[in-house]
């Protein structure tokens, strides 16, 4: 695998998450700030440190998410690509929606944010696409920075045997 270029691709992919969602947000007048989000979770205040112990969370999640694309790049799929890296993250995409929804609400109350619920459901339609599509742009964007695996698929020549009955 090729790590390095894994853990470049996700940490840009992972700025473009952030970006999308809260841009989305920032669309539908919602808080749809994702690294607040995680930083409230864990700690059950709001602030800037909490945002940036949510940012290096996201950025650390980003990082091992792309890791696993690496993997299934080269040991499932045995190619990388636009094409490729965008097929896995629908996955990916229902994984982490559904991921969203397991936060703990009784942190989130506490720090006075509202809990997201699944895919950010209670953030309003327009933050659910953007976080789809935010997601669907990660693995897309992993798959066209990933190259070309080192363990692609040999071409074998095939023979063709005449047989005579």
């Amino acid at each position: 695998m090729k790590i390095p270029r894994a853990v470049a691709a996700g940490v840009l992919g992972t700025v473009v998450v952030i970006a999308v969602v809260w841009l989305g947000g920032l669309a539908s007048r919602q808080d749809a700030d994702i690294c607040a989000l995680l930083g409230a979770s864990v700690t059950e205040v709001r602030g800037a440190w909490t945002w940036v112990l949510g940012l290096a969370l996201q950025l650390v999640i980003g990082i091992v998410a792309a890791i696993v694309y690496a993997a299934i790049f080269e040991w499932v799929t045995r190619r990388a690509g636009v094409l490729v890296g965008f097929i896995v993250a629908v996955g990916h995409a229902v994984i982490a929606g559904l991921a969203v929804g397991f936060l703990p609400a009784a942190r989130l109350i506490e720090a006075a944010t509202t809990p997201p619920g699944a895919f950010m459901e209670y953030r309003g339609p327009l933050v659910v696409v953007a976080f789809v599509i935010a997601h669907l742009a990660f693995g897309t964007i992993i798959g066209l920075l990933y190259g070309r695996p080192r363990h692609a698929v040999v071409a074998r020549r095939v023979v063709w045997h005449e047989v005579e009955v």
